[in-house]
């Protein structure tokens, strides 16, 4: 049995489906704005691509996170995370550095709570796969030296790479992130969304 659909039948199905379409992506971006001003990134930078020096960045790594651990585990709040690390600025370059003079390594480390944008980055929690959509994050910056090598990120708050309770509100941000960014599922909506942060980001330069 055909069914026949009239030009005007088949323009309004289309316009349906777009409508449908471009209502998903724009909850979609905003559900990503909205995490972005629910998350603390960690970024450490190395000084270069040389294989000394993006040794030391894990080692650095592993001793800030270490010695920061109790930071993450105060009200469980993002603002109280900030507010703990505030005042822990200059143990944790104390701590970097530490790690650089036993490296023998010729330069210093530089820490700092900023905002900045990152591009679309996977990660993996508990065996499954997700994306953090690109955009502008609050994040406590690390730069080795001049910071020209490859870095390494995570997820601060919720703490999602440090060994920390994660209950309370920042459960709940970490069920966000999970449910929002499932790979492959929401891969076409978020290469949409680093088109359009980038495009933001380079005008807003």
């Amino acid at each position: 049995m055909k069914i026949h659909i009239s030009r005007l039948e088949l323009a309004a199905l289309i316009g349906l489906v777009i409508t449908l379409g471009v209502s998903s992506v724009t909850g979609f971006m905003r559900d990503c704005a909205e995490l972005r001003q629910e998350v603390l990134r960690i970024h450490i930078l190395a000084d270069s691509d040389q294989e000394a020096d993006q040794a030391v960045k894990l080692q650095v790594r592993d001793a800030v996170l270490e010695a920061i651990n109790q930071d993450f585990s105060g009200d469980g709040t993002l603002e109280g995370t900030i507010a703990c690390l505030e005042g822990e600025m200059d143990r944790i370059e104390e701590t970097a550095n530490e790690v650089l003079a036993e490296a023998g390594m010729p330069y210093q480390a530089k820490a700092e709570l900023t905002e900045m944008y990152f591009t679309t980055r996977e990660y993996e929690r508990n065996g499954s796969t997700f994306s953090m959509p690109a955009g502008r994050y609050q994040a406590l910056r690390i730069t080795l030296g001049s910071g020209e090598g490859h870095n390494w990120w995570c997820v601060a708050y919720p703490p999602m790479c440090i060994d920390a309770a994660v209950e309370g509100q920042a459960a709940v941000v970490e069920q966000e992130i999970l449910e929002l960014g499932q790979t492959p599922v929401y891969k076409p909506k978020l290469a949409l969304v680093e088109w359009v942060e980038s495009l933001r980001e380079a005008w807003e330069q």
